[in-house]
């Protein structure tokens, strides 16, 4: 089974979540929204396995460029962030500094969140060239 990475969206403003593939999401919504009204529902309760193995059987149901990305989970309890938890960490840095013995931790709010299609408030007040 391929790997899915699993997305909240909106299409005709209605919030749906679903598994984004190379040919567009899978709405896994329409399919388990009674079980599971949101992705946190599924998380919590175990389903990302069942969500993956229907998403396998199934076409996409939107194009990726037909819809508004959402933050992935709505309504986090908490969100706990790992820092710098790779071995390349200086390819991609190239700082000169070393890589820290430990990776750090730190903790966000959901508003502080985007999804990583849509552009921030400061994004937009960037000079584009």
């Amino acid at each position: 089974m391929a790997p899915y990475r699993l997305a909240t969206y909106a299409v005709g403003g209605v919030t749906r979540y679903g598994a984004v593939t190379d040919g567009g999401i899978v709405d896994l919504s329409a399919r388990f929204a009674k079980d599971y009204p949101t992705l946190r529902e599924a998380i919590a309760a175990g389903a990302l396995m069942k969500l993956a193995e229907e998403a396998a059987r199934h076409s996409p149901d939107h194009a990726c460029d037909s819809v508004t990305w959402l933050p992935p989970v709505p309504a986090p309890e908490k969100i706990i962030c790992i820092g710098v938890n790779y071995p390349d960490r200086n390819a991609e840095y190239k700082d000169g500094q070393d890589a820290p013995k430990y990776p750090s931790m730190f903790m966000r709010t959901p508003r502080s969140f985007i999804s990583s299609r849509r552009r921030s408030r400061i994004d937009s007040l960037k000079p584009i060239r």
